[in-house]
């Protein structure tokens, strides 16, 4: 399997400046997207996370990575920015060795950077807010706003956006389709997220205690249940919805 490959809106994007004679600035802008994503790899290795692949879209990559969703939410953060600190990186190497076209590369690294800071969904931007509202709120209650907030800067990014190019159109269509296969996967999701804490023994850095179901759980957090004068552990509230399936 291929780890890097092209999406074909990239290579549609690539196509059109090469006939248009400006092939050089594509090559500008694969080049710092190459960089920024390797940011991701770079924490990927030392996490000891498995990469899948890198796709190449028109505004940027996707690094797709397998961990677990119960991830620890300074983690996440720490993946989300990397790719813009290796941007900052970047600048000072271009500088240091006196690259051609210095002043066209620093729009371009400027522009990726602050365009992947948009909270939209399947930029760094979403990543960032979903892992800060995951440090105060339940999972599946951040799942739901990181989609939210991705909706209204969507339309924020249209309406900012007047002047279309075909670019816009395309990146607007693969933020559509990204927020459309997250809302689809929200209840697969959701229920993977409670099978990990189900199989998987964690090394929680914090505990709570207060009234609800397992809808409150939260990212890092062991939870425990007040019920009536008792209380009951997230484990055995994940048995008695997992247990009823183990004989089918």
């Amino acid at each position: 399997m291929k780890i890097i490959k092209l999406d074909y809106s990239t290579i549609f994007i690539l196509l059109i400046l090469l006939l248009c004679g400006y092939i050089r600035i594509g090559l500008i802008i694969m080049f710092i997207v190459l960089f920024h994503e390797l940011g991701h790899v770079l924490v990927c290795l030392f996490f000891k996370y498995k990469i899948s692949n890198i796709t190449i879209y028109p505004f940027g990559g996707i690094t797709k990575i397998e961990k677990d969703i119960n991830t620890n939410p300074s983690k996440e953060l720490i993946l989300a920015f990397a790719g813009i600190f290796m941007q900052i990186i970047l600048i000072f190497i271009v500088k240091l060795f006196s690259i051609h076209d210095y002043e066209l590369f620093l729009k371009y690294n400027y522009s990726i950077m602050l365009f992947n800071l948009i909270p939209i969904i399947p930029l760094d931007g979403s990543i960032i807010v979903k892992s800060i509202l995951n440090k105060f709120f339940s999972f599946k209650k951040s799942y739901v706003l990181y989609i939210i907030i991705s909706i209204i800067s969507v339309f924020l990014y249209v309406i900012i956006n007047c002047k279309y190019s075909i670019n816009n159109y395309l990146i607007i269509g693969i933020f559509i389709y990204k927020i459309y296969y997250s809302i689809k996967e929200y209840k697969f999701i959701y229920n993977k997220f409670l099978l990990e804490r189900y199989l998987k023994k964690y090394k929680f850095n914090y505990i709570s205690t207060k009234k609800g179901n397992l809808d409150i759980l939260k990212l890092d957090t062991y939870q425990y249940f007040k019920e009536d004068e008792k209380i009951v552990s997230e484990a055995k509230k994940l048995e008695e919805r997992f247990d009823k399936y183990k004989y089918f």
